[in-house]
């Protein structure tokens, strides 16, 4: 467990493409590996008949949860006709339309400006892709 690679400073780009596809597979097949594993021990349980809930047995704790999803469009459009305790079972998080904000800074910087107090940016993880031999992505 935890098992860290070492690579030497000259390991070159043709190396480390080789060690990635290798440690993809290796991946794949763990994270197979552990969905099977955990389709049997679901066989040893009982979910709760509300779709919600937890069991343990020994060292293992299923949890049990459901997923609910909101019809923006639907519900802005009837917002005004719930009343105000239905209105209360939602909350509204901000999101960017990135598309608009950079087109916002490019012709209308004082607006802009006024945006961008409220937005933190951070750096995401740079994504890397592997290509297969004959051009599709791995």
């Amino acid at each position: 467990m935890g098992a860290v690679l070492k690579f030497q400073p000259d390991t070159t780009l043709a190396e480390l493409e080789e060690q990635l596809r290798i440690a993809k597979v290796m991946e794949a097949t763990a994270r197979d590996m552990r969905i099977a594993v955990e389709d049997q021990i679901l066989t040893h349980f009982t979910a709760p008949e509300t779709g919600e809930g937890s069991k343990t047995e020994g060292a293992v704790s299923v949890a049990w949860k459901v997923t609910r999803k909101v019809d923006t469009d639907a519900l802005q459009a009837a917002w005004q006709g719930l009343g105000p305790n239905a209105q209360k079972a939602f909350r509204w998080k901000a999101d960017t339309d990135l598309k608009q904000l950079r087109a916002l800074q490019d012709l209308d910087a004082d607006s802009y400006a006024a945006a961008a107090k409220f937005i933190t940016t951070t750096p995401a993880k740079p994504a890397i892709t592997l290509k297969e031999s004959d051009g599709k992505q791995a």
